[in-house]
């Protein structure tokens, strides 16, 4: 609820809430693997390897910080990526006009002129 409030708040048209659902969630996803990681103690990590640590049998001790920073990482590094290929995509669209429907077309809706052929929905039979 807090990224689609701040997405209305900021006013970025996100209809769908595609944003507050694929990347905030996600975001928090990568995140409370790590904060919940809670094998075998605090300071160490058990990702993919259930309740024995990372090192198994003998310990790794900070494992945890550094698989949480990795988490961290992977957040950055997604957002990055996420950032540079739509950037690649929507910018030139945008400069050629070709990101938003023209006036008259919104004005009017687009449902009736680009979507729905007039029979969909006649009750006629």
């Amino acid at each position: 609820q807090g990224a689609s409030s701040l997405l209305q708040k900021v006013k970025v048209d996100d209809p769908i809430d595609a944003f507050a659902v694929h990347g905030a969630c996600g975001a928090w996803g990568t995140l409370a693997a790590g904060l919940f990681d809670w094998g075998t103690g605090v300071d160490y990590f058990n990702g993919w390897s259930g309740w024995s640590c990372v090192g198994a049998p003998d310990c790794v001790s900070g494992a945890w910080g550094e698989a949480f920073a990795a988490n961290i990482v992977e957040i950055i590094a997604i957002a990055a990526w996420t950032a540079f290929w739509a950037l690649l995509i929507f910018v030139p669209l945008r400069i050629f006009g070709l990101l938003r429907a023209d006036d008259e077309t919104q004005e009017q809706g687009m449902d009736p002129l680009k979507h729905s052929p007039a029979k969909a929905y006649s009750m006629e039979g």
